[in-house]
């Protein structure tokens, strides 16, 4: 393996290792929010308080984050949802050739495009002051937009380390066609 290959599968690992990351703590500190959030809303209800609509919102908001922080840590690992009925039955190059041109071609665009548009819509909120109800009517609106731009920087900075990994498997230098499910 080449200096340069080495040097960019080491970014890849690292990269990789960043999006996993952020992923999982966010994953560590927002589902036992959720719980909670669940079961105060349920007891609520079962002692006939009524249910939090600011707590139900909040979990709806906090899961809404959540959703978006993992499509970088699925596609790394390959658990997005596939339409494939064919990949099983191909060649490990031809495998790693049209992931290649599917990051090319369709999520790093797409993903790009959704970084702009979702970093623009969190700082319109930011600056007009959006509000939540379930944070306590605080102008905090931006941070729930924010997971738009993060969510696709994670799934843009995925694919950016699929492509290098594909890219080497396609050169003779790499290991296996990504992804793989070997993510960190």
């Amino acid at each position: 393996m080449t200096t340069t290959s080495t040097a960019l599968l080491r970014w890849s690992r690292i990269l990789e290792g960043a999006v996993a990351g952020l992923a999982l703590a966010f994953a560590w500190l927002a589902l036992p929010l959720l719980i909670l959030f669940t079961v105060l809303n349920v007891a609520g209800r079962v002692l006939r308080l009524g249910g939090s609509a600011a707590l139900y919102e909040a979990g709806g908001d906090l899961f809404f984050v959540l959703v978006m922080l993992s499509f970088g840590y699925a596609y790394l690992r390959d658990g997005h949802v596939r339409v494939d009925i064919f990949r099983g039955r191909l060649a490990p190059g031809a495998v790693a050739s049209i992931e290649l041109v599917g990051c090319l071609a369709i999520v790093m665009p797409l993903s790009w495009f959704l970084v702009a548009y979702g970093v623009e819509a969190a700082w319109v909120a930011f600056v007009q002051g959006e509000r939540t109800s379930a944070l306590g009517d605080l102008p905090l609106e931006w941070l729930v937009k924010a997971g738009v731009p993060l969510g696709f920087l994670g799934l843009l900075l995925a694919a950016a380390c699929v492509t290098v990994r594909n890219a080497l498997f396609l050169l003779g230098t790499g290991d296996a066609p990504a992804p793989g499910g070997d993510a960190p």
